[in-house]
């Protein structure tokens, strides 16, 4: 377990982000450089330390953790940009072949994420936790719902995620994998084609079949990995 007590003495606040969620501002004392704090009482340790040890691409890097009296602290990244839920509330419905663009550089992530060994699941997908960059990046932020995949749990023990976007393994019916992560996409996708959270009414155009099958309530029958999904996103893109 890492304990970075003296790193984290490092960092001073200077602005709030979300003093519900306890996120903040920091600035190195040293260097000057701005970075994101964030004080956690629901977490999984080992994520954080795996990420700290293994960073991965357009995932805030993370810097420093110190964990006390079941309270989790993390120096990360600070990232420059709009959620994609913000985009949303201010453009409403984002065009087809703009969504897939965005979510093929998603799968690209979770990809990598889940290619780790252990396998990292986010379990939290959804337009606020991905921030769109000004040279058009997608960086997926908030891993407090995370855990790793050991195959090792016949379901979830902890009921995670955001209601919407969760997939049914997260309310008790499984175990969380790969495909939980899959489901959420789905979910994402139609939330950014068609402005609404529900499912009832899937987008009708080329990427609506897509959908359908991240959305099956069996996560064997969703599309096995990250990358099956962008593949089967770049043939819906070759048809505009």
């Amino acid at each position: 377990m890492f304990d970075s007590r003296l790193p984290i003495s490092f960092y001073k606040q200077i602005a709030v982000l979300n003093e519900e969620h306890r996120i903040y501002i920091v600035q190195h004392i040293e260097t000057g450089k701005i970075y994101v704090e964030k004080i956690m009482s629901v977490y999984n340790i080992n994520v954080y330390e795996q990420l700290f040890r293994d960073p991965i691409r357009n995932i805030p890097r993370i810097y420093a953790i110190c964990e006390n009296n079941n309270t989790l602290t993390v120096i990360e990244e600070y990232i420059s940009g709009e959620t994609l839920q913000e985009v949303l509330d201010i453009c409403g419905p984002i065009p087809e072949e703009q969504v897939i663009d965005y979510t093929c550089k998603l799968c690209d992530i979770l990809s990598d994420i889940h290619s780790l060994y252990p396998a990292i699941v986010h379990r939290d997908i959804k337009p606020s936790n991905l921030i769109l960059t000004e040279d058009e990046r997608i960086v997926l932020i908030d891993l407090n719902a995370a855990r790793q995949d050991t195959c090792k749990k016949s379901s979830d023990t902890r009921l995670i995620g955001t209601d919407g976007f969760a997939a049914p393994e997260q309310f008790g019916f499984g175990s969380s994998t790969p495909q939980t992560d899959i489901y959420a996409t789905g979910v994402l996708m139609n939330t950014l084609l068609t402005g609404s959270i529900s499912t009832q009414n899937i987008y009708s155009g080329r990427t609506g079949s897509v959908i359908r099958k991240c959305l099956q309530l069996d996560p064997k029958e969703r599309y096995p990995s990250a990358t099956q999904l962008k593949i089967a996103l770049r043939g819906r893109q070759n048809l505009f």
